[in-house]
């Protein structure tokens, strides 16, 4: 089967582990020139893995969070590909934080969680904007949380289909995480505020946005909030960076005519695959 991506350029933050690692791979895979950054050195044993796939890659070790890094990477990336295609807006980070904390501890978890998880995503966002615009479209993802919506969303499909879901005969997931996640959902609620208005001031440009609204998967940032505990009833049901991949290079696939501004749900226990378009339940534009 040939390649779904061939010649385009994309840029992955967050891709020396995890979900992002799985991403970075999944566009090289199939034909794509991809930019990867990280704090962690390790992103640069990335590189001969997503050249071996087929296409060019670069690293830079950055912070997503800091502008002057992410104006590095974004110019390092046009400097060697000539234009963005795809940026997907992986970095994410977790830390406990809750409604009591002393107002010291406070600031220092927001700008640790905020700068990552959401201050990233406009920065990028704004950053490789206007290089899209110019080459014409693109495609724009952002990872978000499924804290921000009901398991099975946008379709919520009888619970006697999903056996495998945590809330099998306790009705939809709540949304929300716990309450030593204010920050974190916080961060991953404000991407959605970037994700419809972008996707309409952008579609003209035939630039698509879109979210996926992660659940548990096995990943560096899961397994640290479980502390490394492969017995944790999450991990056991979490799902595969490798299939989530997939699905994101299907929603890159769709093309210019695909859809936009939809946010897309991947629970644990529900199949991993892309909804209908235009769900109901999703609005982008006001209905009569």
């Amino acid at each position: 089967m040939p390649a779904s991506l061939p010649g385009q350029s994309a840029i992955v933050t967050g891709a020396a582990l995890g979900l992002g690692n799985a991403f970075a791979r999944a566009l090289a895979a199939e034909g794509a020139n991809v930019t990867v950054c990280d704090v962690r050195e390790e992103v640069n044993d990335l590189v001969p893995a997503l050249e071996e796939a087929g296409g060019s890659a670069q690293a830079f070790v950055a912070d997503v969070g800091v502008a002057e890094d992410v104006r590095r990477v974004v110019d390092g990336h046009v400097e060697r590909f000539g234009g963005v295609d795809v940026l997907v807006s992986n970095a994410g980070v977790w830390r406990a934080s809750t409604a009591t904390d002393d107002l010291d501890k406070t600031l220092d978890d927001y700008d640790f969680v905020v700068n990552t998880n959401l201050k990233s995503v406009f920065m990028f966002g704004r950053a490789v904007i206007p290089h899209m615009i110019a080459g014409g479209g693109g495609n724009i993802v952002h990872i978000a949380s499924d804290h921000v919506c009901t398991c099975g969303t946008p379709y919520l499909r009888p619970h006697e289909d999903t056996p495998n879901c945590p809330f099998t005969g306790q009705g939809p997931r709540p949304t929300g995480g716990g309450p030593d996640m204010d920050l974190y959902d916080a961060s991953k609620w404000g991407i959605n505020g970037f994700t419809i208005p972008w996707s309409k001031a952008l579609k003209e440009h035939r630039i698509r946005v879109n979210g996926l609204c992660m659940g548990a998967t096995d990943s560096h940032m899961v397994r640290t909030f479980h502390e490394q505990n492969p017995g944790s009833g999450i991990l056991n049901n979490a799902m595969r960076a490798e299939d989530v991949a997939a699905l994101m290079v299907e929603l890159i696939a769709e093309g210019p005519e695909g859809r936009t501004g939809n946010n897309i749900n991947i629970a644990v226990g529900h199949p991993i695959e892309l909804p209908p378009p235009g769900s109901p339940y999703i609005y982008t534009e006001a209905t009569a």
